[in-house]
C-alpha cells in the first residue's frame, strides 16, 4: 500500500488497523516497525508526528508480548525521544498522579532543561466528580518549562459513533467554555487548536536554533556522497558499442597503469594509492623489483669460484676430459664441469626473486 492516496479517514483508519495486525499480529503484540502517514491540508500544520506506545510494564494475558516488553518499549521511546531535535509530548492522564509518570520521568532524564518537552493534559472530562485538572495545567503540581495543554479528546463512544475530528473540536471548545472553572482559566492552555499553535512556534524556535547544525550535517554527508560518486565512477552506458568501448579503455588504463609502475613514471591514480597502513609512501613496483635485484646475490659478493677447488681436483677434471686427445690442451667441457656445481647455488634464490617479481 506504499504511496497510495486516501481521501476518506474512516479508509485511513481501516487501513492502520489492517497494516497493525499485518505488522503485529492480532494478538496485541508491539513490533518496532513505524506505519508512515503523510497528510496533506491547507489546513494543517507542517509537522511530523510519531505516535509512541505507552511503556508497558506486563505483559497482556492472551497477547504475543514477551516477558521484557518493558524494555522494549522503553527503549523504543527513548531512541526516538533522545534525539535532540525532536519535541518531546508528554501526554499524562489528568486522572493519574503526574508525579508517577513514565514519560514525565524519561522526559526530564533526556531534557533535563525542558527546553523542548510539553505536557499534554487529556481524560480531562472523565475525572472524579468535584475534581479538576486546573493545577495540572497552570504547572502547580509538576512544573514544565514549556507548560501543559488540556484537552478532551474524543470518548471511546464517539469514536464508535464515528464523531469527526471537526466536530469534536467544537465539542471540546464548547466544554471548556462552559466549564466552571475551565472557562475561567487561560484559554490558550486548552484545546487541540492552541496544542497545534503551540507546537508548531516551539518546533520553528527549535529549527531555528538546531540549524546551524543541521546544515552542517547535510554539507559533511552531501561531501560524503559526493565522493563515494566520485569512486564508483562515471555511469554504466547503455549502448553495447559504448560498453564496449568503456571496456577497452578499461583494459587500455590498466595496461598503462602496469607500465607506469613497472617503469616509475608518475601516474596521479596510482599516487593517490601510494600509501601504506602506516601512511608513508611505500616503495613499489619496478622500483621494487631493482631493490631486491641488487640484494639478490649480496651474499656472494666475496665469492670465488675456485675456492672450492685446489690443483689436485682441476688436474683430476683435465685428465678425465683429455679422452684421448693431445695432453696440455684442455678443453672447455673442463670449465663446464667445474663451474656447473657453483652455478647451481644460484639457481634457488633466482627462482624465488622471480616469483617474488610475479
Amino acid at each position: 500500500m506504499a504511496n497510495k492516496k486516501f481521501t476518506d479517514f474512516q479508509e485511513v483508519k481501516q487501513t492502520i488497523d489492517f497494516l497493525t495486525d499485518k505488522v503485529c499480529g492480532k494478538s496485541k503484540n508491539i513490533i518496532d516497525k513505524p506505519i508512515v502517514l503523510s497528510i496533506y491540508s491547507h489546513t494543517c500544520p507542517d509537522l511530523t508526528l510519531v505516535d509512541l506506545p505507552g511503556i508497558t510494564r506486563i505483559p497482556m494475558a492472551g497477547s504475543d508480548q514477551p516477558d521484557n516488553i518493558e524494555q522494549i518499549t522503553r527503549a523504543m521511546a527513548e531512541r526516538y525521544v533522545g534525539d535532540p531535535r525532536t519535541i518531546i509530548l508528554a501526554v499524562l492522564p489528568a486522572n493519574a498522579d503526574l508525579t508517577t509518570s513514565d514519560g514525565l520521568q524519561m522526559a526530564r532524564t533526556l531534557d533535563p532543561k525542558g527546553i523542548r518537552t510539553i505536557g499534554v493534559i487529556t481524560k480531562i472530562d472523565i475525572m472524579d466528580k468535584g475534581t479538576n485538572a486546573k493545577r495540572m495545567i497552570e504547572g502547580k503540581d509538576v512544573p514544565l518549562r514549556l507548560g501543559f495543554i488540556g484537552i478532551k479528546n474524543r470518548s471511546q463512544q464517539d469514536i464508535i459513533d464515528r464523531i469527526s475530528v471537526k466536530a469534536a473540536a467544537e465539542k471540546e471548545q464548547l466544554y471548556f467554555g462552559t466549564h466552571p472553572v475551565y472557562s475561567t482559566m487561560t484559554q490558550n492552555m486548552l484545546g487541540i487548536a492552541n496544542l497545534t499553535s503551540k507546537l508548531t512556534k516551539i518546533l520553528f524556535t527549535h529549527i531555528k536554533h538546531s540549524l546551524p547544525d543541521i546544515m552542517k550535517e547535510i554539507k559533511d554527508k552531501q561531501r560524503e556522497t559526493e565522493d563515494d560518486l566520485r569512486d564508483l565512477g562515471p555511469p554504466m552506458p547503455s549502448e553495447d558499442s559504448a560498453k564496449t568501448q568503456l571496456l577497452w579503455s578499461m583494459i587500455t588504463d590498466f595496461i598503462q597503469t602496469y607500465k607506469n609502475t613497472i617503469s616509475g613514471r608518475y601516474d596521479q591514480k596510482r599516487a593517490l594509492s601510494a600509501k601504506g597502513a602506516t601512511g608513508q609512501v611505500e616503495i613499489s613496483g619496478g622500483a621494487k623489483i631493482k631493490m631486491n635485484f641488487k640484494k639478490l646475490y649480496q651474499e656472494f659478493d666475496a665469492y670465488s669460484a675456485t675456492s672450492e677447488y685446489n690443483d689436485l681436483a682441476i688436474q683430476k677434471a683435465i685428465t678425465m676430459h683429455e679422452g684421448d686427445g693431445l695432453s696440455g690442451f684442455p678443453s672447455v667441457d673442463v670449465f663446464v664441469y667445474l663451474i656447473n656445481p657453483q652455478l647451481e647455488k644460484l639457481r634457488d634464490p633466482a627462482l624465488e626473486l622471480i616469483q617474488d617479481s610475479y
